[in-house]
């Protein structure tokens, strides 16, 4: 089992400088791809440890590397997230969207446009 976790991480590590490549290089054309056979890898490793006791019988070497590409898949995450972010705000610059009035609500017509009904109420005295 050993030798089957220690070539699957080797795998899942390559993987993973493969993705952090291609995110620093900011080419998105790849990084789909990249990304789904990361995470294929990731489950099979996941697989293959099985439970947390499996783990804790593992060489001190590999339970470090398990911890290492933990800590590297948090940090490729928050990158993606601050991407994303970057990418939201250009967007919001390149095609605004109009500003929502401060006044105008549903419920009220004051501020708002009078919407017509269609009934007329008729007032008798």
């Amino acid at each position: 089992m050993t030798q089957t976790l220690q070539s699957h991480l080797d795998l899942v590590e390559q993987q993973f400088n493969e993705v952090a490549s291609i995110l620093a290089a900011d080419d998105t054309r790849h990084m789909a791809s990249a990304s789904s056979a990361l995470q294929a890898l990731a489950v099979g490793l996941a697989q293959l440890i099985g439970p947390a006791a499996r783990l804790r019988t593992a060489p001190e070497a590999d339970i470090e590397r398990v911890k290492a590409l933990s800590k590297g898949m948090s940090l490729l995450c928050d990158t993606l997230s601050r991407r994303a972010a970057y990418v939201n705000q250009a967007l919001r610059i390149v095609v605004p969207t109009p500003a929502k009035s401060t006044y105008s609500s549903p419920r009220s017509p004051f501020g708002g446009v009078i919407q017509q009904s269609g009934q007329f109420k008729v007032l008798a005295a």
